[in-house]
């Protein structure tokens, strides 16, 4: 699947406006993607958005500025194509100068115009968990500054190769303030120059459930995190090691952790605590959930 998208970009207001329903395109093409066929890579200008073979639950992800847990509706609007979601091939020109969050909005009048969408919002409270500072406070430690190249492993082509320092935790990632290693069982990550908001949506991408920011540490911080999962848990390990991007919201695969996920939970809070002052902590969350009242499985035709 080749997508030239907005995903994770600021989420769109709530209250559509006369002038938001407006928004269009000035030409654009949606068709079922050709059963088979297999997206390939195109160079696309900022003038252009184009899906190929994209999940129509991936065209409301980002017309709406939602994760995949947040949308409701039929099967083949919400699934992986493997359990029959519907794939769709986007091409729309968009107009000069037009801002994100209005190509956003031209997608979601796109979406309304060709599958005759009809949606509402909701806002059910769900299970969460929080960071917070724990009882005997922080033990975090100041940036020492912005990240240098010569701290970041080689950018160049192939597999990532991160080099463990003395202190027993690798360098960091190419382009990123985090480096992970998943080995012998055993989770080691570096944090540079990062903040509460990006690690928190680490843990939530590793962990599988929403984690909201609660220690009210607003700098940046150096620390290291070393944690061992749940023998079941292989996925934490991995996910924990991939970083995100900064600013990157967790993209969660579904609405529940998995069992493996859940017994790590202690797991990585008891390191959390000992390690950084730090700890999770049972809270709820009110979610913005996309329900699809109505939608037409065919486009019309363009």
């Amino acid at each position: 699947m080749t997508v030239t998208a907005l995903a994770q970009e600021p989420k769109p207001a709530r209250g559509a406006t006369a002038q938001d329903a407006e928004l269009r395109f000035e030409v654009a093409s949606v068709r079922e993607s050709t059963p088979g066929a297999r997206g390939g890579r195109r160079n696309t200008g900022p003038e252009r958005l184009t899906y190929e073979r994209a999940l129509f639950r991936l065209l409301l992800m980002d017309a709406f500025g939602l994760q995949r847990d947040q949308i409701k509706g039929p099967n083949w609007a919400t699934a992986d194509a493997i359990d029959g979601g519907a794939l769709f091939d986007v091409s729309a020109i968009v107009p000069s100068g037009a801002t994100k969050e209005q190509v956003a909005t031209m997608l979601q009048n796109l979406l309304k115009d060709r599958f005759q969408l009809k949606v509402h919002r909701e806002m059910p409270q769900s299970s969460a968990l929080a960071l917070v500072v724990a009882k005997n406070g922080p033990k975090l430690k100041p940036s020492a500054g912005p990240v240098l190249e010569s701290e970041r492993a080689p950018d160049k082509p192939g597999p990532v190769s991160v080099e463990q320092q003395k202190d027993g935790f690798p360098n960091l990632f190419p382009a990123r303030n985090m480096g992970g290693t998943f080995t012998d069982g055993t989770v080691r990550i570096r944090f540079r120059d990062y903040p509460m908001s990006d690690f928190v949506q680490q843990l939530s991408f590793a962990l599988g459930m929403r984690i909201t920011e609660g220690t009210r540490l607003n700098g940046r911080y150096d620390f290291t995190l070393e944690f061992t999962p749940d023998e079941t848990a292989s996925q934490v390990g991995i996910l924990a090691t991939l970083p995100l991007s900064p600013g990157q919201e967790a993209p969660l695969r579904s609405a529940f952790a998995t069992d493996a996920q859940l017994r790590s939970v202690p797991i990585v809070s008891s390191a959390i605590e000992k390690q950084l002052g730090l700890k999770l902590e049972a809270s709820t969350l009110g979610v913005d959930v996309l329900v699809i009242d109505h939608v037409e499985r065919s486009p019309t035709a363009n």
